[in-house]
């Protein structure tokens, strides 16, 4: 495993010379080109001249590993990420990038750079002392007066860092197939940095990092097996291209469950792949690819998976995830991770639901059970092709998948029918809800609905309410509804559905034959049914077929109050 070798290599400490001191290692960057301000795929020949964050830069000829002298090479402007830096870099092919501090920005005291190794000799430079070796990890104990220190990397074929201190005046570097960059400051954000240092968590073990509550899971192979045998190291290798501590998932996988605390949206990772194949589930969609690009611009779990750098096997990179994100999970063979960032999704304050409610109790179709104010009845799913299924469950379940805490109802090819205990109608309805597959049902007040995503009934009127999706509902997510208008009952459920955070306001149940809306039927009822009669007032036409008439009126005469 490539990235791991890097990081075991022996120490190779040169003796200390006057001057400046050489040092390949993983510390920050400064005074060396980001070359980011030059376009891409530009090609300088020996001889061009280019500057770069104001640093002159001439290409010059390369010294081949016989000794031979070749102007025949170039340096291009690339984004291959050879050398794991931060977007642009200078790929030098058979030839010589010569930095002219003195001449540009000033002699420097520190120069720190990023470089990829991949093929031929290595020609170094520092204020004309030069070196033709193999490898970094070959080059001399001394170079223009500076001591060399190899920390990682440098042992051809991998990428490292380097570090050049002292009163540098000019560096030249290049190879045969050489990349040298540097990694933006602050790019990377602070992550794993509250977990012990090569602490080791195997499939079961969990911990906690920045709040959110992670465990390791078996990782699936390219063949579809499970592995149960893996683990995940905190390390600091920097594999993932970050800073600092990264986790390397070694055959497994990550779960990062965000919806503990709270969803969390404008997601974004580094990682580095070495070998092996990926696993990547977002909400409960589960994917196993072969490498990063594999997953560029497709939906998971209702959420957007954009590679913005790398990703095509061997290298590191970059993810950004546009959607809601309540449970993210991530794993590889070698595989390194870090640089994770997010925005918490602010939720308003939940009503507890279902807390009176054993986890794990499991209702079926028929079964009956009480919570709070309200019974809910199991009832049979109807699939998106209008076939009925009587055999689905409700389970009491704690997973967060609704967003919230605390208990909730685990809903799968079935429904709820609920009501008030007390036989009251409800207003200002709200849950909040998990959909993670599926289609999805809803029934107001009899009138019922099929349909996908909570978002296809957004602003819809379902049973003379009006449903309002407060956010989520894309699919994969979490999300909260609101019900405007008065509900005898309602009926919801899904395939894969969860719902928690049921509230609403009790309203007293409409009394039949009450025509004045007074609260009772009684002689000022008849009086104002008959003085509409004959008309289509909605409140005198208690059968509701569009006429006031006798049909009305006995079912007034029967509802009258002794």
């Amino acid at each position: 495993m490539r990235g791991k070798r890097n990081i075991m290599n022996t120490f190779k400490t040169m003796s200390t010379a006057i001057g400046c001191t050489l040092i390949l290692s993983s510390a920050a960057f400064a005074a060396f080109p980001s070359f980011d301000d030059l376009a891409t795929g530009t090609i300088y020949n020996p001889g061009d001249t280019f500057t770069s964050d104001g640093i002159n830069v001439k290409v010059q000829d390369f010294q081949w590993a016989d000794g031979t002298w070749t102007s025949g090479g170039h340096a291009r402007v690339s984004t291959d990420w050879w050398a794991h830096g931060s977007y642009n870099e200078l790929n030098t092919n058979n030839t010589n990038a010569l930095y002219d501090f003195a001449g540009s920005i000033g002699t420097q005291t520190e120069v720190e750079l990023l470089f990829g190794e991949y093929g031929g000799n290595i020609n170094v430079a520092v204020n004309g002392d030069f070196a033709n070796v193999g490898n970094f990890l070959d080059l001399p104990p001394a170079l223009g007066g500076c001591t060399i220190t190899i920390v990682s990397g440098g042992t051809g074929g991998d990428a490292g860092e380097m570090v050049i201190l002292g009163a540098i005046q000019d560096l030249m570097i290049g190879g045969q197939e050489l990349a040298v960059d540097i990694r933006a400051e602050n790019e990377c954000e602070v992550a794993f940095e509250d977990l012990p240092l090569s602490a080791n968590y195997f499939v079961g073990d969990t911990f906690v990092t920045d709040l959110v509550p992670c465990e390791v899971k078996p990782f699936q192979w390219t063949d579809g097996t499970w592995n149960p045998s893996g683990h995940v190291l905190v390390e600091d290798w920097n594999q993932a291209c970050g800073t600092d501590q990264e986790l390397f998932t070694n055959n497994a996988n990550v779960l990062f469950d965000f919806a503990a605390v709270s969803p969390i949206e404008n997601f974004a990772f580094e990682f580095g792949e070495y070998g092996g194949n990926i696993n990547i589930a977002i909400n409960g969609d589960f994917r196993n690819v072969a490498n990063y690009r594999d997953l560029d611009g497709l939906m998971i779990g209702g959420v957007q998976f954009i590679v913005t750098d790398g990703g095509w096997g061997n290298d590191c990179g970059r993810v950004e995830c546009v959607g809601l994100i309540n449970k993210f999970g991530v794993g590889g063979q070698e595989h390194f991770i870090d640089c994770f960032e997010w925005d918490w999704v602010q939720i308003d304050d939940c009503e507890p639901s279902y807390e009176d409610l054993t986890v794990g109790d499991v209702y079926v179709n028929g079964d009956s059970f009480v919570t709070d104010a309200y019974q809910y009845e199991v009832r049979h799913f109807t699939w998106w092709d209008g076939t009925d299924t009587y055999s689905g469950h409700v389970q009491v379940d704690n997973g967060g998948m609704a967003c919230s805490l605390g208990n909730e109802l685990q809903i799968n090819n079935a429904t709820t029918l609920i009501t008030r205990t007390d036989g009251d109608w409800m207003e200002n309805v709200s849950f909040k809800f998990g959909e993670y597959g599926g289609n999805l049902n809803l029934e107001i007040n009899g009138d019922f609905w099929n349909f996908d995503n909570m978002a296809d009934i957004d602003g819809m009127v379902i049973g003379g309410v009006t449903v309002s999706v407060d956010w989520g509902g894309t699919g994969g997510d979490c999300g909260q509804v609101s019900l405007s208008g008065d509900v005898e009952y309602l009926r919801l459920g899904g395939q894969e559905f969860w719902v928690d955070c049921f509230a609403a306001d009790a309203l007293p149940a409409p009394v039949e034959g009450d025509v004045d809306g007074d609260g009772d039927a009684d002689i000022d009822d008849l009086l104002a049914l008959l003085g509409a009669w004959g008309s289509s007032d909605p409140a005198a036409d208690l059968n509701g077929d569009g006429t006031v008439d006798v049909n009305d009126l006995l079912i007034l005469l029967g509802a009258l109050s002794p």
